[in-house]
């Protein structure tokens, strides 16, 4: 458990055992009113024939601004990407251009111009005023963001955008999925973020895991023998990094050490050692996938800022949850590792460390 000479080990105040009975007791009286849903449609993109778009107009985008769509989607399918960049393409142009092949910019950036108001530096003129072009300027650099799958969608584009407000283009999300679905006959994702099908990461990466599920051999005094979370933490300067929910749920504990929030599909993911004050989410709000809900912290007991993740099982629904391992030695409380591997992702992938 050490990073950069720096030992990191969570310390539970009282046996394990307890806490599992009192969270699990609090866990049955959370609420779990949020709407479950998904981070964008499965599979890959879809070609669209731009000769047959509609003449109708869907979710408000006449003929010509649909025409645009379909450029920008089989953008994202030449350079072989999913039918869920598609729609976070389209959801982007939306809130920068209406799908309108723009020729002015603002004050902002005055020299911004096409359907993602892309500035002088992302391409000639000629590439940035062409639907084709312009989208696929953009997917290049979307590909280029770590995890963008796992991001919520606005969170996704904004990265690549740079735009003030990385919440800006959520309100386009479910607009862009009526259009990409017209087109292409693909499903549209819910507006209300990811949800149980796939997942974020709960820090910025890249980020180290300095402690892991299981038992440990070396537990400081009034610790449990059995840790039943994974430590993650950025290095250098771990302390007031965010924390993201790495799924949609709603928050059904905000105590000194446990921040929970609980799953539409029941079981409830705890982020410990948060500061109180740091806290951006209080007991009863929704929160979505890639929403910062906090800072990481050194909240007692614990050597030094990381962030505690644990998942507890009781009250799920989920079938393909209901598979993963339970140890007697702590009834409820599953790896978090293997939490990510039924969503196919690592937890820990190859630009993390394992210093434990």
């Amino acid at each position: 458990m050490q990073q950069g000479g720096k030992g990191v080990l969570a310390l539970l105040l009282v046996p394990v055992l307890f806490v599992g009975l009192l969270f699990g007791f609090i866990l049955l009286l959370g609420g779990s009113n949020a709407a479950a849903a998904a981070c964008g449609p499965a599979g890959a993109g879809v070609k669209v024939d731009e000769n047959t778009v509609p003449s109708a107009a869907v979710a408000g985008y006449g003929h010509d601004q649909l025409v645009n769509a379909a450029y920008i989607m089989n953008a994202a399918e030449a350079l072989g990407l999913s039918a869920q960049a598609q729609q976070i393409g389209v959801m982007t142009a939306m809130g920068e251009s209406g799908l309108r092949v723009l020729n002015y910019g603002d004050q902002a950036g005055p020299d911004s111009r096409g359907l993602f108001q892309q500035r002088d530096s992302w391409g000639s003129l000629a590439d940035r005023m062409d639907p084709f072009k312009s989208a696929t300027l953009f997917f290049e650099r979307l590909k280029s963001v770590p995890n963008w799958e796992t991001l919520e969608p606005t969170i996704a584009a904004h990265k690549v955008q740079v735009n003030a407000d990385p919440y800006y283009y959520a309100k386009y999300w479910d607009a862009a999925g009526q259009v990409t679905a017209a087109l292409s006959g693909v499903t549209a994702a819910p507006a209300t973020g990811c949800g149980s099908g796939a997942l974020g990461m709960p820090l910025d990466m890249p980020f180290n895991m300095t402690d892991k599920f299981g038992p440990r051999t070396s537990p400081t005094e009034g610790a449990s023998s059995y840790h039943p979370a994974d430590d993650l933490q950025n290095w250098p300067n771990p302390c007031g990094k965010p924390i993201y929910a790495i799924q949609p749920g709603t928050v059904v504990l905000s105590d000194r050490l446990y921040l929970s929030i609980k799953s539409p599909d029941g079981y409830t993911i705890s982020y410990l050692h948060s500061h109180q004050s740091d806290r951006l989410v209080k007991v009863g709000d929704t929160v979505q996938t890639g929403e910062k809900i906090s800072l990481v912290g050194d909240e007692a007991p614990a050597t030094g800022c990381h962030l505690d993740l644990r998942i507890n099982v009781l009250g799920n629904i989920n079938p393909q949850v209901a598979t993963l391992p339970l140890d007697p030695a702590v009834p409820g409380w599953v790896d978090p590792e293997k939490f990510y591997e039924l969503y196919g992702m690592t937890l820990c992938n190859d630009t993390c460390h394992r210093n434990y």
